[in-house]
């Protein structure tokens, strides 16, 4: 019985399959952890928690995972980074809406974004010298920030909320603000985030490296997160100074049925005030916060003669907010500005800064029909804010015909950059954010809120104040110090006196320009990638049938 030569044993099917399926699994699961790691550090750089380093490891996690997976791969693990940061960041939208569909809402919209950026990481890397130091730094800060840009521009008129600019409050990073405001800062912190991933990296698979270029890239990165500590944040007096009292009547809860009994708030803010001129007496000009007045005191009354008596006590102007309602339109305006005492030459309410940005879904509902029918919160909003074609800058007597000139935004505005360097280039010397917490009682939101405050000072170098209804209120110095801080959910008063200045920053020149060159090269940048890629995919396949012909 002969038998027949046999060749060498083959692997059972299916073996080599199952080997790779387990290493996609893990490489999934390694990628998934580090994805939700960098998702959970950014939300920790910003308040309640507020380490402003985490910033640089969450994005040198996620920048990690990116580089090294397909174009799916890196907008869901984008997708997957941005959803752990940002349904937490911004989990107070529940307490405001009484519901869980407007939180998921806003969230998706901000996670979309970051989707976005992910793909174009990934677009840009078609290129030879984005696997290059150099060329990682620079895709990835245009990427970055030319995303930032767009998602706090539209869609309406976007959400600038979240901005890995300002953790950097408390850290060196900060003093880059006025030279370049929140793209250079951001830039900033995406340079270092890019050098602490290639540093730290487990596998060298930077192009170019050398024995040295791991040390070479942690120098640098010292550079980057000291130099800037050499750069001054000037705070010192150009035009005096003004000492003033902010004052948080607070709005207890359920605010709206506080506001539903008519002068309820005002007085509680009336309380507050004769509480602040009995401790201190010499205040020159003292500060309400957003719908401090219950009812507009045009037309209301009771309103009109709290608000009059406190001021006439005061002997000095108080400065109000409160909503106008349009009857012809159907609309209401929300309205801040100062009110003097009868001694004044014009006593009673002075010139009024009208919102320019009411906030898409909270004061507004666009598409209104379509939108309530499918979101019954969304329906709470019965009447919608029109925005106030206005100058960010409202000036407020002070004293013996002392003018003193305010660059004001009404609660969020405080994360527009451009509308607050207007107010500041046609003369602010102080800025005042006005806003009304209440709706979000004691969770972060009026911490990060107070942040963004803190960045608009240094980046414009000009004293500060956020002074809201119920809190947190913060005097702030143009350096971006805190110069005293009320809690939150409660009735208080803050007094400090804060320089005043004249010279404007580089960064109040610019205000939105920075943001919108980075949007154009993140375009170019896509364009040019996409034809790259075509044309190498159009090469590669002409190559292939030139060797099959062969």
């Amino acid at each position: 019985m002969s038998r027949h030569p046999q060749g060498p044993r083959k692997a059972p099917r299916g073996k080599d399959d199952q080997r790779g399926s387990r290493v996609g699994v893990s490489r999934f699961l390694w990628n998934s952890g580090r994805s939700i790691a960098a998702g959970a550090l950014m939300w920790a750089a910003f308040p309640d928690v507020g380490a402003w380093y985490a910033s640089i490891i969450s994005l040198a996690l996620i920048i990690a995972v990116v580089d090294h997976s397909r174009a799916w791969g890196a907008i869901f693990y984008a997708g997957l980074f941005g959803s752990v940061f940002w349904l937490p960041h911004v989990h107070w939208a529940t307490i405001a809406s009484g519901g869980w569909l407007p939180w998921v809402m806003l969230a998706l919209t901000q996670i979309l974004w970051w989707m976005l950026w992910g793909l174009c990481v990934r677009i840009f890397q078609v290129w030879p010298w984005a696997r290059t130091l150099r060329g990682s730094i620079a895709f990835n800060i245009v990427a970055w920030t030319g995303i930032e840009t767009l998602r706090s521009a539209t869609p309406f008129t976007g959400f600038p909320w979240g901005k890995i600019a300002y953790p950097q409050v408390d850290s060196p990073l900060g003093h880059l603000a006025p030279w370049g405001g929140e793209v250079l800062v951001a830039s900033a912190v995406v340079a270092a985030a890019v050098l602490v991933r290639w540093a730290f990296a487990l596998v060298p698979d930077f192009e170019g490296g050398r024995w040295y270029s791991r040390p070479a890239m942690l120098v640098g990165l010292v550079g980057i997160l000291v130099l800037p500590a050499l750069v001054p944040l000037y705070a010192e007096q150009q035009a005096g100074a003004v000492k003033v009292g902010i004052v948080q009547g607070n709005v207890e809860i359920p605010g709206a049925k506080t506001y539903a009994i008519e002068g309820k708030v005002t007085g509680n803010h009336v309380a507050v005030t004769e509480e602040l001129l009995e401790a201190t007496p010499d205040v020159e000009v003292i500060f309400w916060g957003e719908g401090a007045l219950d009812r507009d005191p045009r037309v209301n009354a009771l309103n009109e003669r709290l608000v009059t008596d406190i001021v006439d006590k005061a002997q000095r102007p108080i400065l109000v907010g409160f909503n106008e309602y349009d009857g012809q339109k159907e609309v209401i305006r929300n309205l801040y500005g100062p009110w003097y005492p009868a001694t004044a030459p014009t006593p009673g309410l002075g010139s009024l800064y009208g919102k320019q940005l009411p906030v898409p879904f909270g004061e507004y509902i666009p598409f209104r029909e379509f939108i309530s029918s499918l979101a019954t919160e969304a329906a709470q909003v019965r009447v919608d804010m029109e925005a106030v074609e206005n100058s960010s800058r409202l000036d407020v007597m002070v004293g013996e015909g002392r003018s003193l000139p305010v660059a004001t935004g009404i609660c969020f505005e405080v994360a527009y950059e451009g509308l607050l360097a207007e107010g500041v280039r046609s003369g602010g010397q102080i800025i005042v954010i006005p806003s009304n917490n209440y709706h979000f009682r004691t969770s972060p939101e009026s911490a990060q809120q107070a942040q963004m405050a803190r960045f608009r000072a240094m980046e414009f170098s000009r004293s500060a104040m956020q002074v809201s209804t119920t809190g947190e209120s913060v005097l702030i110095r143009p350096d971006g110090g805190v110069l005293a801080r009320t809690g939150r959910q409660s009735g208080e008063f803050a007094v400090g006196t804060l320089p005043l200045r004249t010279s404007l920053t580089p960064a109040a020149w610019m205000g939105y320009w920075s943001g919108y060159v980075m949007v154009g090269g993140l375009a170019v940048g896509i364009i040019m990638s996409g034809i790259v890629g075509v044309v190498r995919r159009y090469r590669s396949g002409e190559r292939n049938v030139r060797l099959k012909a062969e």
